[in-house]
């Protein structure tokens, strides 16, 4: 990394919780304020080089910018792993990612590394850092938005020398019930001689609620250590309340965003960026709407019995959208 006294402190504002939660749209409306740059899930660049050179995934969204072009012809992407050099660099880069950033298996080696200082885990927090310097130098902003969710990249984050990275975390919330519902649109349950069986939606409604609680707590005992440099919202308040929202984590955040409050209030669209992976609409110019319906509504009765048997609770101390006890604040 180089030396901070020769440049500005870069910002990072990192978006943690759950996938399907409404990640893609905060980062685009944080990354519209001035020298700010929405990079969507930056952890995952090297997943979307890899898909680009792969046949059957050439029209995945993976594979594109938010600006139309293969990730690896895009004006600023192809910029920054020419400047990563050789590319086996950034291929190591990238497994080491996947080894100490996937949810679930990441644990126990942030934990190790963490501890015992190993030269793996000491040379892929450098490279975390030099990724973040390349991305600014190459955008020309001081402020990213990563939107990758995951907890274990929020760790790595937290451990940046603050001398050279102001890193902010802000953990989106969205009803877990919607969650649970998106997740299971893709979904294709079995089929059996006698027609569609219910239980295999029913174990999607599970596993969709497990990643929802997995996902959630992780990053809420994130913010228990580091509560000065975190906040919860709630998507559904954003939705609702973007201009009361945006201006309690305004001064937290320390970016300006009245413009972005304004082009909202007036119904304009915010430009996309360069989003990497996230929603398959993040090309789309976005535009902020008020949810149609509650969670509820969205869900059968099945698979909403599985989730308030298994989520109710962290559903109730999240609190409903709308509700006061949703308003960003630290811990859990």
């Amino acid at each position: 990394m180089t030396d901070p006294s020769h440049r500005q402190k870069i910002k990072v504002v990192y978006v943690l919780g759950s996938s399907r939660s409404g990640s893609t749209a905060l980062d685009s409306v944080l990354g519209a304020s001035p020298g700010a740059l929405s990079t969507g899930e930056l952890g995952h660049l090297h997943w979307a080089l890899q898909e680009g050179n792969l046949p059957g995934y050439v029209g995945s969204s993976i594979a594109f910018c938010s600006c139309g072009q293969l990730v690896e012809q895009c004006p600023l992407w192809s910029t920054v792993v020419a400047q990563w050099g050789p590319g086996r660099e950034l291929e190591a880069f990238g497994r080491a990612t996947d080894r100490y950033e996937t949810p679930g298996r990441s644990l126990p080696l942030l934990i190790l590394g963490r501890l015992f200082g190993t030269r793996a885990f000491r040379r892929h927090l450098a490279l975390l850092g030099r990724s973040v310097e390349l991305v600014a130098g190459a955008s020309g902003v001081t402020t990213l938005i990563d939107s990758t969710k995951g907890a274990g990249r929020g760790w790595l984050y937290s451990l940046l020398p603050p001398s050279e990275f102001d890193v902010r975390f802000v953990h989106l919330v969205r009803d877990g019930r919607s969650v649970v519902s998106s997740m299971m649109q893709h979904y294709e349950p079995h089929k059996s001689d006698s027609g569609p069986s219910p239980w295999p939606r029913l174990a999607a409604a599970a596993f969709s609620t497990a990643h929802w609680v997995y996902m959630n707590l992780a990053s809420s005992s994130l913010g228990l250590f580091h509560r000065s440099r975190y906040r919860r919202i709630q998507f559904e308040d954003l939705l609702n309340d973007p201009d009361g929202t945006l201006r309690e984590l305004e001064p937290f955040l320390g970016i300006d965003l009245r413009d972005v409050r304004r082009r909202i209030l007036a119904g304009e669209p915010l430009p996309t960026g360069h989003l990497l992976c996230g929603n398959r609409a993040k090309g789309s110019p976005l535009r902020l709407l008020p949810p149609k319906s509650r969670g509820a509504d969205e869900l059968a009765l099945g698979p909403s019995l599985v989730f308030l048997w298994l989520a109710g609770w962290l559903q109730w101390i999240y609190g409903g959208p709308g509700s006061p006890s949703a308003r960003p604040r630290p811990g859990l």
